[in-house]
C-alpha cells in the first residue's frame, strides 16, 4: 500500500473519531443543560409543596397537610416539565417517583404507588402509608423518638407509658447506653434514619413491578442520601422526593436521577409562649427558663403574633438577639 493511501486512510479514521467525539460532546452538553433545567423544576416543585405542608389550626396547633402538599408538588412538577393537562404524561411522570417521604414530629408517612382492579381494567393510584413511629427497643423499654428530645417510653414489664423530655426521663436509662446524652442523640438519629430507609426500600421495590405496567423499564433503587441531607430531613418537618429514570432526550441513553428535600422550617426554637407578670405580657422561646410546663397553653410561631397579643420579649430573647 502506498504511503499516500495510508495517509488518506489515517486521515479518514481521525476524522471519523473526531466527528464521533464531537457528537458525544454535544450530546453531553445537552444533557448537562437539561439537568440544570430539571434541577430547577424539581426544586421549584418541592418548594411549592412544602409551603402547603404545615398550617396552624384554630387552636394554634400545627396541622400536617401532607395530601395537599404532595398534590401541590405534582401540579408544580407537571407545569415545570410541560405535561400539565395531559393525563397520560402526568400519569407517566408519577411513575418516575417511586416514593415521597413526609416526616412529622413523632413519625413519618410514605406516599407510594399501588394498583387496583376495576372490572377487567387495572389502574394505578397513590396511597399513604400509616404513620410509622421512630421506634427503638432497649432493655425493658420500647421508645418512640421524635425529631426533638421528647420521648414516649413503654415499659414492657409494667405496661406503663411515660412521656416527657429526655432529661426528665433519663433516670429510666441509668444502666443503658442512653444514659449518655451524646449517645442518646446518636441512637435517636440512627433509629429515625434506618427506620425510614427500611420502609422506603420496601415501597421502592414494590414500585418496580408497578412501573413496568406504565412501560417504564428503569430499575428503581434507594439512592445513597448524604448524611447532611438526612440530618436536614430529620431536623424538622419535611418532604423528601425520589425522582429516577426520567429520560433526558430521545438522542441520549442517560436518565435523570435525583432526590430533593424541602423543609417546613417549623422548629421548636421558633415556637413562643406568652406569660403574664404583674399585668404585663411577655413572650418566651420554648426553652426559656422562665417557663414551666403549667404556665403556657397557646403556641405562637412569630414575634409578630406575640406582639399582636400585646406581649413584649422576655429578657432572655433580648439578650440572645
Amino acid at each position: 500500500m502506498k504511503w499516500t493511501n495510508i495517509a488518506i486512510l489515517f486521515f479518514l479514521l481521525e476524522l471519523s473519531l473526531f466527528i464521533i467525539l464531537d457528537m458525544r460532546t454535544l450530546s453531553l452538553t445537552g444533557v448537562i443543560n437539561q439537568k440544570i433545567e430539571y434541577n430547577k423544576a424539581l426544586d421549584s416543585a418541592i418548594d411549592d409543596g412544602v409551603i402547603e405542608l404545615v398550617e396552624v389550626d384554630s387552636q394554634r396547633n400545627l396541622v400536617l397537610n401532607k395530601e395537599i402538599a404532595v398534590e401541590q408538588f405534582y401540579q408544580s412538577l407537571y407545569a415545570n416539565f410541560g405535561v400539565m393537562g395531559n393525563d397520560r404524561l402526568e400519569g407517566k411522570m408519577r411513575g418516575y417517583i417511586p416514593v415521597i417521604l413526609v416526616t412529622d414530629e413523632d413519625g413519618f408517612y410514605l406516599c407510594y404507588s399501588d394498583i387496583y382492579n376495576l372490572g377487567e381494567e387495572t389502574f394505578i393510584t397513590q396511597r399513604w402509608s400509616e404513620k410509622q413511629p421512630y421506634a427503638y427497643e432497649i432493655s425493658d423499654y420500647i421508645i418512640n423518638f421524635t425529631l426533638g428530645t421528647y420521648l414516649t417510653v413503654y415499659d414492657k414489664n409494667t405496661n406503663e407509658v411515660y412521656k416527657g423530655e429526655y432529661k426528665e426521663l433519663i433516670g429510666m436509662f441509668q444502666n443503658t447506653l442512653l444514659a449518655d446524652e451524646e449517645t442518646f442523640h446518636t441512637v435517636r438519629r440512627h433509629t429515625i434514619i434506618s427506620t425510614i430507609e427500611e420502609n422506603m426500600n420496601y415501597y421502592i421495590n414494590k414500585h418496580n413491578n408497578i412501573a413496568y405496567q406504565l412501560g417504564i423499564t428503569y430499575q428503581f433503587w434507594l439512592p445513597e442520601i448524604d448524611k447532611t441531607d438526612w440530618y436536614r430531613t430529620i431536623d424538622d418537618i419535611s418532604m423528601l422526593v425520589i425522582f429516577q429514570g426520567y429520560p433526558f432526550s430521545s438522542a441520549s441513553m442517560d436518565t435523570y436521577n435525583r432526590y430533593a428535600i424541602g423543609g417546613a422550617r417549623i422548629r421548636k426554637t421558633r415556637v413562643y409562649y406568652i406569660t403574664e407578670e404583674s399585668g404585663k405580657k411577655y413572650y418566651h422561646k420554648s426553652d426559656c427558663p422562665h417557663l414551666s410546663n403549667s404556665t403556657y397553653l397557646t403556641a405562637y410561631f412569630t414575634y409578630e403574633e406575640c406582639a399582636l397579643e400585646g406581649a413584649y420579649p422576655c429578657s432572655k430573647i433580648l439578650n440572645m438577639d
